[in-house]
């Protein structure tokens, strides 16, 4: 691991869950943290549980609003960040959620990127890293295999640029297009309940985030820019599905894109901090995936 002395780090949806267990250890480490959360108060909150005042500032920033995120930039600025973490998550089994499938995919997708575009020259030029806060559920929405059925409405065809090192922007929001005029239907749920559509929007979401992280890696040579899934952690948002591991469970795989001497630029990155594929799912403590990132494999549709 490098080491993570006074390293400048943003973290976004830091005043809970993940990105608050996030923020406690990267504190611990001696790192400076910018804890980002939309709420102030919650921010606050956060704050004076971390009690770590000369270490850890909060920062108000709404990634659904460019102009709350270009005021972030302004507060943080000229300050050179090691490392960005886009944690801000929303989906699932939030209350409500089922009123609101386009939000889930504009703060877990366009959010990332609207955050990562605006940080982006702040980042530190050669080694700087940004880590994306994805689920087990984008290799779902590729392969179809969660739940037992395909989710969206997308072919394996339309879907493949989402595992390809070489996918483009143009081509994940053309997918979005897509599932969103749709509803993000599981194709084949006869009547689609509220669970399905949250489901889809949610998988969706977090399959073009990752599937983004790989079009920044390609694009921005010099940084360190990955993916990975903390597993399933008992949060707010899963806490209705069963018991989930607890929250401090859910960084490892973080810490590693963050500090680990071997992260490689691109790679998406299971919840034992061990490369996984796009297409299909991995179990913590199988062996890490050495194939191709496009290749095609069991559970492909």
């Amino acid at each position: 691991m490098a080491s993570n002395s006074m390293k400048k780090i943003l973290v976004t949806g830091g005043n809970s869950g993940i990105g608050l267990a996030l923020c406690k250890q990267l504190v611990a480490d001696g790192c400076y943290v910018y804890l980002g959360s939309r709420d102030k108060s919650r921010g606050e909150a956060a704050l004076k549980e971390i009690n770590a005042p000369d270490n850890c500032e909060l920062v108000v920033i709404d990634v659904q609003s460019d102009e709350s995120v270009n005021a972030a930039v302004q507060q943080i600025s000229p300050v050179t960040l090691y490392g960005l973490v886009n944690n801000a998550g929303i989906g699932l089994g939030q209350p409500g959620i089922e009123n609101h499938l386009d939000e889930i995919v504009d703060v877990n997708y366009f959010g990332a990127r609207r955050v990562t575009n605006a940080f982006l020259p702040l980042i530190e030029k050669d080694g700087g890293r940004i880590a994306n806060t994805s689920s087990g559920a984008a290799s779902g929405y590729v392969s179809g295999s969660m739940m037992g059925q395909k989710i969206g409405v997308c072919t394996a065809e339309q879907k493949k640029p989402l595992i390809d090192p070489n996918v483009t922007f143009d081509q994940i929001d053309a997918i979005v297009a897509v599932e969103t005029k749709a509803g993000y239907q599981k194709k084949g749920a006869e009547g689609a309940n509220d669970m399905n559509k949250n489901f889809g929007a949610y998988c969706l979401s977090k399959a073009c985030m990752t599937a983004g992280a790989m079009a920044y890696a390609r694009e921005n040579p010099n940084l360190i820019i990955t993916s990975c899934t903390p597993g399933f952690i008992k949060t707010k948002m899963t806490e209705k599905y069963g018991n989930g591991l607890p929250v401090e469970k859910g960084i490892i795989s973080l810490m590693h894109c963050l500090f680990g001497n071997d992260v490689v630029s691109g790679y998406y990155y299971g919840s034992d901090a061990l490369r996984s594929p796009l297409h299909v799912g991995r179990d913590p403590g199988a062996p890490a995936y050495n194939g191709e990132p496009g290749e095609p494999g069991s559970g492909w549709e």
